[in-house]
């Protein structure tokens, strides 16, 4: 039989490797640390130069390559980023029972990225349509919505996310969110698909 002392210290030392947890308290880090940069830790994204280098913006700034990244990371407030959290954690820990943590890892940056793209795909197309857009029509988008939605998809499957929306009201088109969010979702179900290869079991819930 296990001592408890053995079995208590090997647990905390599984949820210190979990990606779940760390992705999570990432997101927490950043967002405080933004926030004091910001001088507001209620409404965190301010018109400060640095800030609009790290997230996707349509102006003033151009579209930097890194932001695809780095906006994944800054949340625009404490609801903003306690949502993301929830639905992280839930469904993190159950994709967690089905991946390597390198999956995991790599399922939330590759949909969380691919939702990025998602946003600057529209974003170019409707500039190219409408022309450049003036400051009536500003645009950004933060946020780790898409790799939630991607980790979401990968976890449980379509019929589930659908089930989810529908029952806890999720609004997949809330706000300049819908293409990272979209994007993010589709991404997370190619995934789903590719990490069952090889003749694995994905079990989904």
């Amino acid at each position: 039989m296990e001592p408890a002392s053995r079995s208590t210290g090997t647990r905390w030392v599984e949820l210190l490797q979990s990606p779940t947890l760390m992705i999570s308290v990432i997101l927490i880090v950043v967002y405080v640390i933004v926030g004091i940069a910001a001088g507001s830790l209620l409404d965190p994204i301010q018109p400060v130069s640095i800030v609009y280098l790290l997230m996707q913006c349509d102006a003033p700034t151009p579209i930097f390559p890194w932001t695809i990244l780095t906006t994944i990371f800054l949340h625009a407030n404490i609801l903003h980023i306690a949502s993301n959290l929830l639905f992280l954690l839930l469904f993190g820990f159950i994709l967690e029972e089905q991946v390597t943590k390198s999956q995991w890892l790599a399922t939330f940056f590759m949909t969380g990225m691919i939702g990025s793209l998602s946003f600057v795909a529209l974003d170019v197309a409707s500039n190219a349509l409408t022309g450049v857009p003036n400051s009536s029509s500003w645009d950004c988008a933060v946020g780790a919505s898409g790799a939630v939605y991607g980790i979401m998809g990968t976890a449980v499957g379509l019929k589930v996310v659908l089930l989810l929306i529908f029952l806890l009201g999720l609004n997949i088109f809330a706000g300049g969110g819908t293409p990272a969010h979209l994007g993010g979702l589709v991404a997370g179900l190619i995934l789903r698909k590719y990490w069952s290869l090889g003749g694995r079991s994905f079990r989904g819930i």
